[in-house]
C-alpha cells in the first residue's frame, strides 16, 4: 500500500512539474547558459576560428562590451542583438548533434555499448559537418554572410564578459572566452523589406536587390558551395538595402557543381519557394529575377 501511495505521489508531482517546465521553456525559448557550447580545448573536431589582429580584437571587444538583448533562436544558436543595433551575437547551442554528457562518459551494459559508440560516432560526424559549414562561411563567404568574427577556441577574449538579457529579461553575465559564438551584421528580414520596396514604388531598388541576390547565388555555385537549408525566407536579410545570408550552418562543398547546367538546377531548386512568392507579388519582378539567375557569371 505504501509503495502504491509513493508511486501515485510521484506521478502527481510529475504531472504538476512537467507543465511548469514546459511553460518556463516556452517563456525563455529554452535558453539557459548551460545550453551554450563551451569553447574547444583541443582539436578533436576540425574547425576554423577567426585570426584577428590586435586592432580587430579591440573592435570585437567594443562590440561585446554592450548589453546584448535576446532576439530569437535557430536550430544551432541563440541570437542576441547589440544595443547599438549593428550586430547580432549568435551563441552556438548544444543541439541534437551533441550526445548528452552522461551518454559520452558512461559505458552501457554489454550488448548496448556498440550502439552507444555508433551513435557517438554518428553525432561527431554531424558536428564535423556543422563546423565545416562555419569554416566555409568564414573562409569563402565572409562578406556575403556578414560575418565579423568567429570564436570557437579559448584564448583570444580572456578579459571579456557577455552581458545578456534573455527573453524574459533575466540578466546573465558570462565569460566570453568560455563559449562558442560568432558576430554577424544585423539585418532586417528579407521578405518584409522587399515587400516594402515593391509597395512603396521603389522598383529600381527592388530589382537591384534581386540582382545582388542572384549574383551571390551564382557566385556560390561557382565556388562549388551549396546550402542544404534551401530557401530565402529564414536564411537571408537586408543590410543597408543589400541582401546577405544570415544562416551559415548548412553550407557544404558540392563537387557536382561544375557547369552552367548544374548551376541552374541548384539555383532553381534553392529559389523555388521564393520565386513562387515573387510571382504572386509581382509577375514582372519575378520575370526579372528569373532572367537574372541566368546572367553572365561574375568572376570569382
Amino acid at each position: 500500500m505504501k509503495r502504491l501511495k509513493y508511486f501515485l505521489y510521484t506521478l502527481l508531482a510529475a504531472a504538476l512539474i512537467y507543465p511548469l517546465y514546459r511553460f518556463c521553456h516556452h517563456q525563455t525559448d529554452g535558453f539557459t547558459p548551460r545550453k551554450i557550447r563551451s569553447s574547444f580545448v583541443d582539436e578533436s573536431i576540425p574547425h576554423l576560428s577567426s585570426s584577428p589582429s590586435v586592432s580587430e580584437i579591440d573592435a570585437v571587444k567594443t562590440i561585446l562590451n554592450q548589453p546584448l538583448k535576446y532576439i530569437g533562436r535557430g536550430g544551432q544558436c541563440y541570437a542576441f542583438a547589440t544595443s547599438d543595433g549593428k550586430y547580432v551575437i549568435k551563441l552556438l547551442k548544444y543541439n541534437n548533434n551533441y550526445p548528452k554528457i552522461w551518454f559520452r562518459l558512461f559505458p552501457f551494459p554489454l550488448g548496448l555499448e556498440t550502439y552507444r559508440q555508433q551513435l557517438i560516432s554518428k553525432k561527431t560526424e554531424k558536428l564535423k559537418i556543422e563546423y565545416e559549414s562555419y569554416r566555409i562561411a568564414l573562409k569563402d563567404l565572409k562578406q556575403e554572410t556578414g560575418i565579423f568574427y568567429v570564436h570557437l577556441d579559448k584564448g583570444t577574449l580572456p578579459d571579456v564578459h557577455l552581458e545578456l538579457f534573455d527573453k524574459i529579461n533575466v540578466h546573465h553575465i558570462l565569460p566570453a572566452d568560455s563559449f562558442q559564438f560568432y558576430i554577424q551584421k544585423q539585418g532586417s528580414p528579407f521578405y518584409p523589406r522587399l515587400l516594402e520596396l515593391v509597395r512603396s514604388g521603389k522598383r529600381e531598388e527592388a530589382e537591384r536587390a534581386l540582382d545582388e541576390l542572384s549574383s551571390y547565388l551564382i557566385k556560390r555555385c561557382q565556388k562549388k558551395i551549396t546550402d542544404k537549408d534551401a530557401g530565402i525566407w529564414r536564411n537571408f536579410a537586408f543590410y543597408r538595402n543589400h541582401p546577405f545570408q544570415i544562416d551559415i550552418g548548412q553550407f557544404s562543398v558540392d563537387d557536382s557543381l561544375v557547369s552552367e547546367e548544374s548551376y541552374t538546377q541548384n539555383l532553381l531548386s534553392f529559389t523555388r519557394g521564393f520565386r513562387a512568392w515573387l510571382e504572386n507579388l509581382d509577375p514582372s519582378l519575378a520575370e526579372h529575377f528569373n532572367k537574372s539567375l541566368t546572367l553572365s557569371e561574375p568572376s570569382l
